[in-house]
This record gives structure tokens, C-alpha cells and sequence, in this order.
């Protein structure tokens, strides 16, 4: 196995939200160190009291406040967004220090709520937080994160994360635009050294925004070609100030200008989902089918689910899904493996009852069909990855699709009489030889380089969807017979 298989299957152990917080309590914990050996100047009694009094704050006030909106509030959200507080406001030195610093909190939370579009809060509660705190004059970041102690923590806590999202590209075009700006302005003073860029570099907290803050989804617009931009833009006013009478951007306004940018790109909204059905697809997958009001999106997009539920296991209260469905309708559904071991989120979907409403709170993804319907298509799908190509097949009845399907077994098969409804030629890739539900065309063993060739045209783009470590394979197959562009979407985590 390689070691990106490996880090894929590490990181489908746990959700986005979860390893953001895991990140910033290695963070954390490693600044502690650092100030217990004198390598950070303040007091670790001090910064363990702020943790306190900042982690408390966030979550009581987000209880608070989602009972007064009557929202179930979301924990995670709350311990992220208090982790980033004591990691940007020096530790507290005194009781009304803290006190402080308890406030911005509370007012980070408040915002979720209060600064709301469509159901979806607008801003970035840390960075709302700093920026409300400093032009009121309450209180003031100073980004203490921006050690070049603390950068080889924060730099493994960010590749994870991006990692994880799929936002390599995105934190790779800020950084690029930042230190490209930084660089500029050095040489343009005359003072240009490496050990001084350096310097400079290291001491903006360019990789803690990259990886920590920018890709918070629920601020990013849709779609990779925005989010790209969104990048640059914040990369621009991160690194070339702007100052005006007494005011200047700082790393926070930044984040805000993008959150205004992406609410003013994307269609940022949250969907209210009511309950209908549920119904079993294959061995260990399920179908949930869903009424919702009129949306728009794209063939192969997925929408993020928040399941609030009592007793929630460490892996929390919200999932990804690929949308099964044809934008416009007023339904959608979802589907989802059910293996022997699952979590407390799948047992309360397994439980809805018909009615029940629970929220969509985006709609993102690029894995999308081109255009042009005269371009064919060679989808390759593992297992529950076979999602996005039935919504493929639904809205494309005039392009050219071939869907190679791998499953372990003929009964793992999923979606098999909706796909067998549309001009679709699918191919089974499976070692069970036994007898199938439809008269598909069946290759025996697995998707590798020689059974990609015998399939492969030209023309067609590639699509993978599936477990990140077939994904990876399959991509690596393709590629080493020639074919360089490749769309995937895995499903990590399911």
C-alpha cells in the first residue's frame, strides 16, 4: 500500500470537523511545550487559564444561542472556533484579560446566528470575532500563531486538513500570491536576503490562514475556479496592506472581504430536507430519498447533511453526500454503506422517521460533467462511488456514457434499475461470477491498466469515484496508459 493509500485510509477515520480540531490541540499543545521550555515568552498558566475561559465561552454561548434560534448547535464548530481565539489573542495576563478574551468568544458565536443568509452563517466566526474586537477597540489579535517555532506543527496540521478537503490548489495559490507580494516589496526596499524573506515569511501567519481558516466550507464558494480566486484575493490584502485614516486590513478583514465575496459568487443557501423514504440498494448500502424545495446545482455535486442527534460519536453530526437527482425536482435522494461497525450519524439516519426535516447546509463540488454533450464519458466507480454517475446518466440522455462498476460481489451492486432505465452502456468489474440483476456486460477481477485500455477512447474524459484508495490506483492506471486528464471524487469517511 502506498503512502498516499495510507493516508487515505488514516484520514477516513475521521470527519473534516474532528480533524481541525485534532490539528489545533496538537497546535496548542505543542505551544504549551514551547512555553514550558521558554521557547514561546509567555506563561503557560496563563494560556491554559485562556483555553479555559475561551472553550467555555464558545460553548456555552453556542448552546445559548442555538436554543434561542432554535437551532442544535454544533459543538465542533464551537471548540474550532475557540481554538483559533487562543492561538490569535496573546494568553491572558489578568482576570479582565480573560473576561476579554470570553467575550470575543461569545461574539463569534453570535455571529453564526445573527449574520445569517438563507440559513448559512456569512462570516468566519474567528476572524468576524477579531475583526468586530479591533475596530471597536476591545480587544486586539496580535496572531501570536506566526512562530517560526510553531510553523513544522502548523504546516502538518494544515497538509491534513487541505488534504483532507481536497483545497491543496486553494492554499497553494494564496501562499504563491502572499509570499510572491512579500518577496516584491522586499526587493523593492532594497533589503532583499533570503534569511530576511524568510523572516518575513515566517513571521505572517500565512500557512495557519491557508490551512486552518480559508477553507472553512461553509464560507468557500462552490466551485474550484471561485474558490481559486477567493484565494488570490485574500492572499493580495493579506500581504499588501491597506491603510486608510486610522484604519488597516489585517489577516482577519482579509478572511471577511473573502467570506463577502464568496456569499456574493456562490449560491450559498441551506435546504430543508423532509424525510420520505428509505430503501435498501444492495448488501450494505441504502438509498434515503428526501422532499426539498427547488434548487439549482450540478450532476455530481454534494450537499453537506447536519444531523443533530443525542449521544453523537466522536465522528459528529454532519456527512457529505452526492446528490442523486435531477436539479429542479423536488426531490433528492442520497446513499450511503451501512458496514457491521458504523457510527451514532448512520443509526439516526437509519432511524428518521417519514417527515422528519433535517438541513442541507451546502451545496459544493466540482466533479461535474463538461458542457459540451458531445464529449463521452468513462466513468469508473468503486463501490458507494456510483452515486454521482446515476445522477450523470439521469440528466445526460444524449452524451455517450460507459460506467466501469467494481464491486466485491454481485450483490453489492447499488442503483441497478435506475441505471438499467438510461442509454448508458455499463460494465461490472467484479470476481463474483455468480448471476447478475441486469443483462450488464460483466469483466471478471479487477480495474487495472489492461482492462482501462480495452475501454479507454481518446475522446472520452475520465471520471473516478469511489474509496480514496481505489480512487488512487485506478488514477494511477489511468494515467500510466496515457491519460493525463482525470477527474476523481472519493468518498472519504463514509
Amino acid at each position: 500500500m502506498s503512502f498516499q493509500q495510507r493516508l487515505d485510509s488514516l484520514l477516513g477515520y475521521v470527519t473534516m470537523y474532528k480533524l481541525v480540531v485534532i490539528g489545533l490541540l496538537a497546535i496548542s499543545l505543542t505551544a504549551l511545550v514551547l512555553m514550558l521550555v521558554g521557547y514561546l515568552p509567555y506563561s503557560p498558566v496563563n494560556f491554559i487559564a485562556g483555553v479555559i475561559a475561551v472553550t467555555l465561552a464558545s460553548v456555552a454561548s453556542n448552546k445559548l444561542f442555538g436554543y434561542l434560534f432554535d437551532v442544535r448547535p454544533h459543538m465542533d464548530s464551537a471548540l474550532i472556533t475557540a481554538l483559533i481565539l487562543v492561538l490569535l489573542f496573546a494568553p491572558p495576563e489578568t482576570i479582565i484579560d480573560g473576561l476579554k478574551l470570553a467575550i470575543v468568544a461569545v461574539i463569534a458565536m453570535a455571529s453564526k446566528y445573527i449574520i445569517n443568509v438563507r440559513g448559512k452563517h456569512v462570516f468566519n466566526p474567528a476572524a468576524i470575532a477579531v475583526v468586530i474586537a479591533s475596530i471597536t477597540g476591545f480587544a486586539y489579535a496580535g496572531w501570536w500563531v506566526a512562530s517560526p517555532a510553531l510553523l513544522p506543527i502548523t504546516a502538518v496540521v494544515a497538509f491534513l486538513v487541505l488534504y483532507k478537503t481536497q483545497k491543496i490548489s486553494m492554499a497553494l495559490i494564496f501562499l504563491a500570491t502572499a509570499i510572491s507580494i512579500i518577496a516584491t516589496k522586499i526587493i523593492l526596499s532594497g533589503d532583499f536576503s533570503a534569511q530576511f524573506l524568510w523572516l518575513a515569511i515566517t513571521s505572517w501567519p500565512l500557512v495557519f490562514i491557508a490551512g486552518i481558516m480559508l477553507c472553512e466550507p461553509l464560507t468557500l464558494p462552490p466551485t474550484k475556479v471561485q474558490q481559486w480566486v477567493l484565494a488570490a484575493v485574500v492572499a493580495v490584502i493579506v500581504a499588501l496592506p491597506i491603510h486608510y485614516g486610522g484604519f488597516s486590513t489585517t489577516p482577519a478583514v482579509a478572511l471577511v472581504v473573502g467570506n463577502v465575496l464568496a456569499l456574493y459568487v456562490g449560491t450559498r443557501r441551506a435546504v430543508k430536507m423532509r424525510f420520505v423514504s428509505k430503501k435498501k440498494e444492495s448488501n450494505d448500502a441504502y438509498e434515503f430519498t428526501f422532499d426539498v424545495p427547488k434548487f439549482a446545482y450540478y450532476p455530481g455535486q454534494y450537499i453537506e447533511l447536519s444531523l443533530p442527534h443525542s449521544g453523537a460519536d466522536f465522528r459528529g453530526s454532519r456527512r457529505v453526500f452526492t446528490i442523486v437527482g435531477q436539479p429542479g425536482d423536488d426531490q433528492l435522494s442520497i446513499a450511503t454503506r451501512l458496514p457491521k461497525r458504523h457510527s451514532t450519524f448512520k443509526d439516526s439516519l437509519m432511524d428518521m422517521d417519514a417527515g422528519q426535516t433535517i438541513w442541507g447546509l451546502r451545496v459544493s463540488g466540482d466533479f461535474i460533467m463538461p458542457k459540451d454533450n458531445s464529449i463521452p464519458l468513462l466513468c469508473i466507480a468503486g463501490g458507494i462511488g456510483i452515486t454521482p454517475f446515476v445522477s450523470f446518466a439521469m440528466n445526460s440522455t444524449e452524451r455517450d456514457i460507459t460506467i466501469l462498476y467494481s464491486v466485491r460481489t454481485v450483490g453489492d451492486i447499488a442503483f441497478a434499475k435506475e441505471l438499467s432505465r438510461y442509454d448508458v452502456k455499463v460494465v461490472i468489474v467484479t470476481p463474483d461470477e455468480s448471476k447478475m440483476p441486469v443483462n450488464w456486460k460483466r469483466e471478471v477481477g479487477s480495474i487495472d491498466e489492461e482492462l482501462i485500455e480495452k475501454y479507454l477512447k481518446p475522446e472520452q474524459h475520465v471520471y473516478i469515484s469511489g474509496p480514496p484508495a481505489m480512487v488512487t490506483s485506478v488514477k494511477r492506471a489511468v494515467r500510466s496508459v496515457g491519460k493525463n486528464e482525470v477527474h476523481t471524487d472519493h468518498f472519504s469517511g463514509y
